[in-house]
């Protein structure tokens, strides 16, 4: 039977005392990290800033949103007389049942540009009257919901497009644009 021959052993990278102080030093911020991301208040009142720092659990979205901001628009309907919800999807058909429309991104960045809501006025007031005569409308009315998100961990609705008039009265809204009384005037008398 083979003689096992003992081996000789690596020499360690640093005195004892180090590689103890080292050890204790990774398990305190180990720790530091574990009670910082469970929530607990204790690293934040017994390190100081430096090395807090390198304990924070990255948190990509510290301030969201905790509101979803969907754009919508309304009719004032000739015949009728007063604005009505006004269906822009079939007009901006690029992915038309999520947020990745036209007409959502030209509100998005341009929701505070005149020139850019003149546009918008123009054509949905052409598109909505070339694809339904009998509803006629002289201008729009655009604005934002601001529809709360759940909070983390509980479910959200399921994603449907509402009415504007269906949203309860807690949900914001904030009007960014309307049409002229005399510009609706002149384009609902003008011939179809």
């Amino acid at each position: 039977m083979p003689r096992l021959v003992a081996m000789d052993r690596a020499s360690p990278w640093a005195p004892m005392w180090l590689r103890r102080t080292a050890g204790v030093a990774a398990a305190i911020y180990l720790v530091s990290i574990w009670l910082g991301a469970a929530g607990c208040g204790l690293p934040d009142q017994v390190l100081p800033l430096p090395f807090r720092f390198f304990t924070q659990v990255a948190e990509l979205f510290p301030r969201a949103a905790p509101e979803a901001i969907e754009w919508r628009a309304r009719g004032w309907r000739c015949d009728v007389g007063k604005f009505e919800q006004l269906d822009v999807r079939p007009f901006f058909p690029i992915r038309r049942d999520d947020k990745e429309n036209q007409f959502d991104r030209a509100m998005f960045f341009y929701h505070h540009d005149r020139p850019v809501l003149e546009a918008l006025d123009a054509y949905l007031v052409d598109a909505q009257n070339r694809a339904s005569p009998d509803q006629r409308i002289g201008g729009v009315m655009l604005l934002s919901l601001r529809i709360p998100i759940p909070p983390l961990g509980e479910p959200g609705p399921r994603e449907h497009w509402m009415a504007v008039d269906e949203y309860p009265s807690s949900v914001m809204r904030k009007y960014w644009y309307s049409t002229g009384s005399l510009a609706r005037q002149d384009r609902c008398q003008a011939a179809p």
